[in-house]
């Protein structure tokens, strides 16, 4: 790509009206559709065409106006096991103002970062493609921001059927808002189990029988000891402090399984060092880059959410051999768990 769009989140639009952020009474999934995210906030979204570095870096001094007073702040706030999300805005150099930060903040870009910082002004977002290492710049569209916007809210779930069948759903506060066939919600209790240090949570019916007929191979693999009944599992990050709720899909859950069976049969742990990033940067002039066809991003901003927890399992699932996995796990499940236990 020449030249990538970049978005800017305006804190005022053209009417030097404010947002006011997605209400609390829109957090169901009616209102939370892309169409009518879009309808809300394409008052506040713009997108620039940038033709050089150095014209991102023009866009934001112009655009965000960083001063003595107020610190540029640069976050890998989303992604994807393709892309990341990067959002380039100020924050008030003096943290002790944190309810006058709040009352002028950019409310929706601060939402779009799920609150984990408090934007003022404007902000410019840019994706990043993580594919084979090159991070090059990718056109930003309205689609990605609704995308993101939506995830602050909306949580993909699935649940893992006694008879291997797979369902996803949706929750907005908490997993247990999705009925999973249990007996009863009271008596719903969760075993967590981390993997690539971000953490599963099994959702499960303590009064489910205990015979074989009942039993959840496919989320006894996972988890590594026998679970009965139907399961509900959700994901979240591995912040101890806020832990940050993250779509979970049949997809996902499909890789994590079989590499669970590798990891189980072989004892193989995934070496997550082997996707480190190459930091090395093109010692290029301004003029140079200018001669390119190509934008050239010189890899700035850097990347921190590079291998992520989607990326890796997307290129451990490539190298994965499923007929000998499959031929495994029909044969020595029983063996494998009784290992583990």
């Amino acid at each position: 790509m020449s030249n990538p769009k970049v978005c800017i989140v305006r804190n005022l639009n053209d009417l030097n009206e404010k947002h006011a952020g997605i209400d609390d009474c829109n957090w169901n999934e009616k209102d939370l559709s892309h169409y009518n995210l879009k309808d809300k906030i394409e008052d506040y979204i713009d997108f620039i065409e940038v033709l050089s570095i150095q014209d991102l870096f023009n866009l934001i001094s112009c655009i965000i106006q960083p001063s003595d007073q107020y610190i540029i702040n640069i976050d890998d706030f989303y992604y994807t096991s393709d892309y990341v999300y990067q959002a380039i805005f100020k924050m008030p150099s003096d943290n002790n103002s944190y309810n006058t930060q709040l009352d002028e903040s950019n409310k929706l870009g601060t939402q779009l970062l799920n609150e984990k910082f408090i934007v003022n002004g404007n902000m410019i977002i840019i994706k990043r493609s993580i594919i084979n290492n090159k991070y090059e710049y990718v056109d930003m569209k309205m689609d990605d921001i609704t995308d993101i916007l939506r995830a602050q809210f909306l949580h993909k779930a699935i649940i893992l059927k006694t008879d291997n069948n797979i369902v996803e759903s949706t929750y907005i506060f908490n997993a247990l808002e999705i009925n999973f066939d249990q007996s009863h919600l009271d008596n719903s209790r969760f075993f967590e189990s981390r993997f690539l240090d971000y953490r599963l949570f099994f959702h499960i019916d303590r009064n489910a029988n205990k015979d074989e007929s009942n039993l959840n191979k496919f989320a006894s693999m996972i988890y590594g000891k026998n679970i009965y009944g139907n399961v509900l599992i959700s994901l979240c990050d591995n912040s101890d402090d806020s832990p940050k709720s993250l779509d979970i899909t049949k997809d996902i859950i499909l890789k994590i399984y079989y590499l669970s069976i590798k990891q189980r049969y072989k004892n193989e742990e995934i070496d997550r060092k082997k996707y480190a990033r190459d930091l090395k940067i093109d010692n290029k002039t301004y003029d140079e880059t200018q001669k390119s066809d190509k934008f050239e991003h010189n890899n700035f901003p850097e990347i921190i959410l590079c291998p992520n927890f989607y990326y890796v399992i997307e290129n451990e699932y490539k190298n994965l051999n499923i007929d000998e996995l499959n031929s495994v796990n029909n044969i020595k499940f029983n063996e494998i768990l009784n290992n583990i236990e």
